[in-house]
C-alpha cells in the first residue's frame, strides 16, 4: 500500500530512506496505516517520536518490534487511562526499561517489552538458513510444530535481568509469532509460566520451571500479554498474569488495565485456595504430556484454519 502524504503525514516522513522499504507490503492495509498514524500522533503528543524514529527507519524487523512497543504504551495510556511519566528510565545492571506508566507517579510500574517474531520462532525451530525465513509469514496450507510456552518463558528470561526490586515491574509480550500467543487461549501462557516442572519429563514445558512457579523471578510483578487484532476493525485485547512469588515491593497496582482480564495469585498454584488452577485439565491431557510437539502442531493447525476462516470472510466480495 502507498503511503499518501495528506492521510499518513507521520507514516510517510518515518518511510522516507527506511532501511525496511521495498522488502515487505508494509502497511498492509488501510486500517493498519490508520492506526499506526494514530500510534506515531501519540508518540509525538508525548514528545518521544525522536526518541523512536531511527528504529522505525531501519530494516523490517525492527520496526515491527519498535511499533509493538510502541502499540504497548499507546493501549496502557490511550485505553487504560495510565500516565507515562519517564521514557527509558534506568533499571537494575545499567540496563534500560521502556517507561515507567501508571495513575499515580508513586505506584509508577516500569514496563519492558519484548515482541518475539515469526522469524525467529522459526529460526530456533529449523536454522537460521531456513528457507522458509525468505518466505512470507503467513502460507496457505503451511503448519508447523510449535512450542508457544517457549517464547514466553524466554521473554521472561530476557526481560528479568532489568527488573528493579524497588518498584512495581511488568514485562508486555505483544508477539508476532506465527501463531500469535492470545489466539492459543490463556491455557498456553498458563503453562509457561506456573507450570512446575515434572521429574519425569526431559524435554517440553514439563523439563523446568515455569518463571511464576518457583521465587527465582520474584522481582518480576506480572507478565501482560497484548493482542492488537486487524480483522473488520481494530480490537485490543489484553491479559494480566500476576507472580504470586513478587516481591511486595514489586507487586502490580491495583488499577492497571482495569476491565480487562487479571489473574491473581489466588487463582494459581501454589496459594491454591480452593479447587484446582484453570490449567489443570491441559496438565491432564495425556496427548500434551506424551507428546507435545504433535499436540501443538494439532493445535497450530486448527487455530491457523480458524484464521484463514475469518480472514475469509473479512475478504468476501473481494474487499482487500
Amino acid at each position: 500500500m502507498a503511503l499518501d502524504r495528506a492521510l499518513y503525514p507521520l507514516l510517510h516522513a518515518v518511510a522516507q530512506g527506511a532501511q525496511w522499504v521495498g522488502t515487505d507490503a508494509y502497511p498492509s492495509n488501510a486500517l493498519v496505516a490508520d492506526e499506526h498514524e494514530a500510534w506515531l500522533e501519540f508518540i509525538k503528543r508525548e514528545g518521544a517520536l525522536d526518541r523512536y524514529l531511527p528504529r522505525l527507519r531501519g530494516p523490517k524487523e525492527k520496526r515491527d518490534e519498535t511499533l509493538a512497543e510502541i502499540g504497548v504504551a499507546y493501549f496502557l495510556v490511550t485505553l487504560c487511562g495510565l500516565t507515562i511519566f519517564e521514557w527509558e528510565p534506568p533499571g537494575a545492571g545499567g540496563k534500560m526499561g521502556e517507561f515507567l506508566v501508571g495513575v499515580d507517579r508513586r505506584e509508577a510500574i516500569f514496563v519492558e517489552v519484548k515482541a518475539p517474531g515469526w522469524e525467529d520462532e522459526i529460526a530456533k525451530a529449523e536454522g537460521q538458513t531456513s528457507l522458509r525465513l525468505q518466505q512470507p509469514k503467513y502460507i496457505r496450507g503451511d503448519a508447523r510444530a510449535t512450542g508457544p510456552w517457549a517464547s514466553v518463558r524466554h521473554a521472561v528470561k530476557k526481560a528479568y535481568p532489568k527488573m528493579l526490586d524497588t518498584v512495581p515491574t511488568l514485562l508486555v509480550i505483544n508477539d508476532d509469532l506465527i501463531v500469535s500467543l492470545p489466539s492459543w487461549g490463556k491455557s498456553v501462557v498458563d503453562m509457561a509460566l506456573y507450570t512446575p516442572k515434572s521429574p519425569r519429563q526431559t524435554s517440553g514445558y514439563l523439563a523446568e520451571d515455569g518463571p511464576f512457579a518457583t521465587r527465582e523471578y520474584e522481582r518480576l510483578g506480572g507478565v501482560g500479554v497484548l493482542d492488537v487484532r486487524f480483522g473488520s476493525s481494530v480490537e485490543y485485547r489484553f491479559d494480566l498474569f500476576e507472580n504470586p512469588y513478587a516481591l511486595r515491593t514489586v507487586a502490580l497496582p491495583p488499577k492497571v488495565a482495569e476491565g480487562y482480564p487479571r489473574y491473581t495469585a489466588a487463582d494459581v498454584e501454589p496459594t491454591r485456595v480452593e479447587g484446582e488452577p484453570w490449567f489443570a485439565d491441559v496438565l491432564k491431557d495425556e496427548e500434551w504430556l506424551r507428546d507435545p510437539s504433535k499436540k501443538a502442531l494439532e493445535e497450530a493447525l486448527r487455530v491457523i484454519a480458524e484464521l484463514e476462516e475469518h480472514r475469509a470472510g473479512d475478504h468476501t466480495g473481494g474487499a482487500k
